[in-house]
């Protein structure tokens, strides 16, 4: 793995996804599985991959009931509210 900085030039798709280079997954170990976490400061976006212990807590589950609780709470408009009930419910 080498230190030397790779930079590549990637066109965000109508909805903010981009896709990041083989050769940045290759050199992160960044696959389907990992979550990354995405940190603003300034005009600049950092990206960094998160690392799960293997010997650590599991991810917390929340029920349906805690999840509903979660969309009456937040300040999320009806239509985005009403589509993640219409994800919950297909499962």
């Amino acid at each position: 793995m080498g230190d030397k900085a790779l930079t590549r030039i990637v066109r965000p798709q109508a909805k903010g996804q981009i896709t990041i280079p083989a050769e940045f997954r290759e050199r992160l170990g960044i696959d389907q599985g990992s979550f990354l976490q995405l940190t603003l400061r300034g005009s600049t976006i950092e990206v960094s991959p998160l690392r799960v212990a293997k010997d650590g807590p599991a991810l917390r589950q929340f029920d349906r009931r805690e999840l509903e609780g979660f969309l009456e709470e937040d300040k999320i408009d009806a239509k985005t509210a009403a589509r993640v009930r219409r994800l919950l419910a297909e499962g």
